[in-house]
């Protein structure tokens, strides 16, 4: 696997079995590369700007061939088959790991990277449940060293009902070579792919978003937002597709994608998704020169 990994640029682990890099079949100004190794000995590659696959190979210089029988050299593997979501006990473990960490008063850098960042006020932020992580400490097995080594803003990761079945962490001290940490998948489970984040007026607009930071600003604004993470992989993710189009149904949609070509094709996706299973949805185009949604809020 080291002589995939060592061919591409900025290459970081992401969590156990996957690893991001720069895109070898564009000008990647930021690491958009996934990769992963799978049980079977196979590396899977998926660039979130829309890159062809056979662009990509050709960018790292090697065949197709290649990326079979990879040996893993102790590292851990992706399971082939999908995983099941997360079970009961591991949403149990979360909330109590959740409840765990410093929050409000107590949250005072996390209170205000928030505050400053996305513009939402402490009350915002105690209705959504953002915690703060100090640093290096005991926590569960399915937080990765990765997450742990540096200060976090922690970002809980609701379905529709409200019950947190994920969780991402943003790096606070800026020395994290990945912004935003995902919870490693427990053996044979998988965290939820979206967030849900209601916003303070029930009959606002909900808007879906990529990752995390946009939702919050977008629900600093009075909207309701749902983050989805790994937008490059949604085409082969139809249980989360069905899940937002379950959850949205009834629900005055807008879709709003980062302003550059993975940002399209994510609102492309999510649109035809939506559309295809019944749930009107309306493009949100951010303004000429702004690349995200967070980005615009804070110059205006």
């Amino acid at each position: 696997m080291s002589a995939i990994l060592d061919r591409l640029e900025e290459w970081r682990d992401y969590q156990p079995g996957e690893w991001v890099a720069r895109c070898p079949a564009h000008d990647d100004s930021k690491p958009s590369l996934w990769i992963n190794l799978k049980t079977s000995g196979m590396v899977g590659l998926a660039c979130r700007a829309g890159c062809r696959f056979e662009d990509i190979v050709a960018g790292i210089g090697l065949l197709p061939r290649h990326l079979f029988n990879v040996d893993a050299e102790g590292l851990v593997a992706v399971a082939e088959a999908r995983p099941e979501p997360v079970s009961p006990f591991l949403t149990a473990g979360l909330r109590v790991w959740l409840d765990s960490l410093p929050a409000g008063d107590d949250a005072a850098p996390a209170l205000s990277y928030a505050q400053k960042r996305f513009g939402l006020p402490s009350a915002e932020q105690d209705r959504l449940g953002l915690r703060w992580w100090p640093g290096p400490q005991p926590c569960p097995e399915w937080v990765p060293t990765s997450f742990v080594r540096y200060p976090r803003l922690v970002v809980p990761m609701a379905d529709f009902a409200g019950v947190a079945r994920g969780a991402q962490g943003r790096d606070l001290s800026g020395r994290c070579p990945v912004r935003w940490i995902s919870l490693a998948n427990p053996a044979g489970f998988e965290w939820q792919r979206y967030g849900v984040f209601p916003g303070p007026d029930p009959a606002a607009p909900w808007v879906v978003a990529e990752g995390l930071s946009d939702p919050l600003a977008i629900v600093a604004d009075g909207y309701s937002a749902v983050g989805v993470r790994g937008a490059a992989l949604l085409n082969k993710d139809p249980v989360t597709l069905d899940a937002l189009a379950a959850g949205l149904a009834g629900r005055d949609v807008r879709v709003c994608g980062d302003n550059d070509r993975s940002g399209r094709a994510f609102a492309q996706t999510i649109l035809a998704a939506l559309h295809q299973r019944g749930v009107p949805a309306r493009r949100l185009t951010l303004p000429a020169g702004f690349k995200d949604y967070a980005v615009w809020r804070s110059t205006r």
